[in-house]
């Protein structure tokens, strides 16, 4: 069996080798991506993966449209259980070093910054050379020139206003992402408390200190429960994993070894939504954990009951508050209205800085662009953590992919890491 499951990874990779190479595309046509070891700058590319499908379609939509590949291609990214040093970090990271930071581009508010600065320096040059033309400066009053001074003040007083609203428009994106960020670790944290409390609570051999049979059933049964948990959880809150609700990709996995065939059917005979099978996985979990208590598999007293299913809970609680704050992410109107502020000040720039700066308001408006259209770009990217918007792709969104790779290690860690102990320890 694990000759037959190592055979099947490799076919996977091989497929995903062959992509990159330029012998095949997926289904929508875009170019494949390579892996971060495969290049030295790792490119913009949405969560650092490779080969995976992105689309908005529905779970009925996808059904006949995805490719086998692609399927395969998500399935691979969650089918690893440990971790390994080629995995890229869950999020981009940097180095302190100035040089260094000055170098980046892919990536950072400067990619995206500067076509839009670009464009503002050409209109400023374009009211540079127009302005003059029209106004008449022997004249006090003139009304252009009277208009640009009276029209500058206004606008120092919409610069200071835009300043303010918007660095706590970022301050609050980001106090966002970073509680996703947190929810995201933490519930990879309960379900490592599932394996550390069911592993040190089965049943062993006296003799050889080693699990006995139904000991160690019942937690390759918990691992596989929660290994499909956060499978079926990341499925539900993105959109680069929700192919892994198709029936296809269910028959994949169960292929694969992701999940038996006996969950799948169990699954699929639910008479739930697709985002709710984590709710029943979960019960699962819990209900082999019953099981065990009462077949003595499992040995614990009333707090061992007591936190296991407080653990349970506090899962449960912790996953439901995902879609809690992505659905109140921000308000249309407050965005809405940081939107229009920002361009306002920009489009605006050219004429208010034009009367006291003259050319030099050209360098001027480029500095300005690219500062408070980067900041507004940096917090819009920030209210999509999860990467789940077509809009400045691979600036900071997480990796679920390692989230999920991780998890799926933390399945194994404590059952594999408690297997063996002196035989002395259980005297």
């Amino acid at each position: 069996q694990q000759q037959q499951q190592q055979q099947q990874q490799e076919d996977i990779e091989g497929i995903f080798r062959d992509k990159a190479n330029g012998n095949g595309n997926g289904s929508h046509g875009g170019p494949v991506k390579k892996t971060s070891s495969e290049m030295s700058e790792v490119p913009a590319w949405r969560n650092l993966d490779e080969g995976l499908y992105i689309g908005n379609e529905s779970i009925a939509e996808m059904e006949t449209k995805v490719t086998e590949a692609e399927i395969d291609a998500a399935i691979s990214h969650i089918m690893p259980l440990e971790n390994s040093s080629s995995d890229p970090p869950v999020i981009r990271q940097y180095r302190p070093h100035k040089y260094w930071l000055w170098r980046q581009w892919y990536g950072t508010i400067f990619q995206y910054g500067i076509p839009n600065a670009i464009f503002y320096m050409a209109v400023t040059a374009i009211a540079c050379y127009l302005l003059p033309r029209f106004e008449d400066t022997s004249r006090d009053d003139d009304p252009i020139d009277t208009g640009l001074k009276a029209f500058n003040q206004c606008w120092k007083y919409i610069l200071t206003l835009t300043t303010f609203i918007l660095t706590f428009f970022l301050n609050q994106s980001y106090t966002l992402w970073r509680n996703v960020y947190n929810l995201s670790r933490s519930v990879q944290g309960r379900t490592n408390d599932f394996g550390l409390l069911a592993a040190t609570h089965a049943t062993r051999d006296t003799i050889s200190g080693e699990y006995t049979p139904q000991a160690r059933a019942l937690l390759e049964n918990i691992a596989m429960g929660v290994r499909a948990f956060h499978a079926f959880a990341y499925a539900s809150k993105t959109r680069i994993y929700r192919i892994l609700h198709t029936d296809r990709a269910m028959e994949r996995m169960v292929k694969m070894g992701v999940i038996t065939e006996e969950m799948k059917e169990a699954l699929q005979k639910l008479d739930i939504s697709e985002s709710n099978r984590v709710y029943a996985i979960i019960e699962w979990i819990i209900i082999q954990f019953r099981v065990g208590l009462e077949k003595g598999i499992l040995k614990g007293g009333p707090g061992f009951e007591e936190k296991y299913l407080e653990k349970a809970l506090l899962l449960r609680s912790q996953y439901g508050t995902f879609g809690d704050i992505l659905d109140a992410r921000i308000p249309l109107a407050y965005g809405h209205f940081v939107q229009v502020m920002v361009d306002m000040l920009l489009m605006t720039a050219p004429f208010a800085c034009y009367k006291e700066m003259g050319y030099f308001s050209i360098v001027t408006v480029g500095f300005l662009t690219i500062f408070f259209s980067g900041l507004l770009d940096l917090a819009k990217v920030m209210l999509d953590p999860l990467d789940n918007e077509d809009y400045c792709d691979g600036v900071i969104d997480i990796n679920v992919g390692v989230f999920i790779r991780e998890s799926n290690n933390g399945s194994v860690r404590f059952y594999k890491g408690a297997e063996y102990l002196p035989g002395s320890w259980l005297k």
